[in-house]
């Protein structure tokens, strides 16, 4: 049987954002997890207080909260060796009725998020990535996964991740792939929601991918048979070597304007989140009405249109209509100015938590809200401000 956290660990359930903008005030998101806090940050920090209208989801917006696997991280259950990112929800296979616990086939994975800024090979982009892993042992059906919601029933979507592997008998310096367990990793989709075994006839998965050593993107489109459905990242192995690990960054999930289309998701790094940005709300969507001559959607965000600064220095580009810029890291701080949409300023830094950038703002440094830009990964991986 496969294990599934629900809303009775931690307060963590996977989609737990979609809906909190405008629903719920800072105080009472404060109480509840790091993913609604940024989602009420979201909202406040516009210069109007409903300045984002939150609406259905639609094509060219990416689905998935906290695409990048950025921290802080999630402890399941009181068990200090399961600590996923904020919004993903971690799943093993636990042993069958009968078998040894300590059958190293067996084995509950250790889920550590891992940090750019130790090990920059292991992270995609940005400041870090989700890891699980195995020492000595393997788990066949592990990963992590994420409820997507509020979908068009039957609209063809696709869901992408970037993953990297490390299965070794060895420790090579660098580490490398050596004497492997053969281990995989693939991307799926539950087409009605689940949650289920891997075996559910309407879970949809794209090929098992062996990314050793190396970035790769894996993807699988499906289409949503529910308004809810579960986007997956699952590894497996066959041999419990010393060191059988996993690693996933960038994740993507969109509806597609018809099956096949190119999308945003295909070829993309770090792709912003329109549920992290209040863009989307607990609206469900009208049913699909498939077309041979149907457009794309263009959703009443900038997503799409505001790219991510080129170049090696840490920049960001503002990602909504007009974003306060303020004289400290904090919602009650002063506003000594704004910033329009598309404008790209320097980032120097970033806030203890990750939410806010501190910039170069004419002579001075300032701050702003930093889910409400785009940044390249120079700026992702910036260090606390001093």
């Amino acid at each position: 049987m496969n294990r599934w956290f629900t809303t009775a660990d931690e307060n963590a359930a996977p989609g737990g954002m979609t809906g909190l903008v405008g629903a719920f005030s800072l105080e009472i998101a404060m109480k509840r997890s790091p993913f609604c806090l940024i989602a009420a940050l979201v909202a406040a920090a516009l210069p109007g207080a409903n300045a984002l209208a939150a609406g259905a989801p639609a094509p060219g917006m990416n689905l998935v909260s906290n695409p990048g696997h950025e921290h802080p991280g999630v402890y399941f259950a009181g068990r200090g060796e399961i600590n996923v990112t904020w919004s993903w929800v971690p799943f093993w296979q636990e042993p069958p009725p009968g078998a040894d616990a300590r059958d190293q086939n067996y084995r509950t994975p250790e889920f550590r998020p891992v940090f750019a800024r130790e090990y920059p090979e292991r992270v995609h982009s940005g400041g870090g990535s989700d890891r699980w892993f195995n020492f000595w042992a393997l788990n066949k059906q592990a990963g992590v996964m994420q409820e997507i919601k509020n979908l068009p029933v039957n609209a063809p979507v696709r869901f992408t991740t970037w993953a990297q592997l490390w299965s070794s008998n060895q420790n090579t310096q660098p580490p490398r792939s050596v004497d492997d367990g053969n281990m995989k990793i693939r991307v799926c989709v539950d087409q009605d929601g689940g949650p289920r075994d891997m075996t559910d006839p309407n879970l949809t998965c794209s090929e098992w991918a062996q990314p050793y050593d190396r970035w790769a993107q894996i993807s699988v489109d499906a289409v949503a048979l529910n308004s809810t459905v579960l986007a997956l990242i699952q590894s497996t192995a066959d041999i419990p070597v010393e060191h059988n690990d996993a690693y996933v960054d960038d994740s993507c999930f969109e509806i597609l304007p018809s099956a096949g289309a190119k999308g945003i998701c295909l070829s993309a790094g770090y792709v912003p989140s329109a549920i992290d940005a209040g863009l989307v709300g607990d609206v469900p969507a009208a049913p699909f009405a498939p077309s041979v001559n149907r457009p794309a959607q263009t959703p009443a965000s900038i997503i799409s249109s505001v790219k991510a600064p080129a170049g090696n220095t840490p920049k960001t580009a503002v990602n909504t209509a007009r974003l306060n810029v303020r004289e400290q890291p904090s919602l009650s701080a002063r506003i000594i100015g704004g910033l329009n949409q598309g404008d790209v300023v320097d980032v120097l830094g970033k806030s203890a938590d990750g939410a806010w950038y501190q910039i170069r703002y004419g002579n001075r440094k300032a701050w702003i809200f930093a889910g409400l830009t785009v940044p390249n990964a120079a700026a992702r991986a910036v260090s606390v401000a001093q």
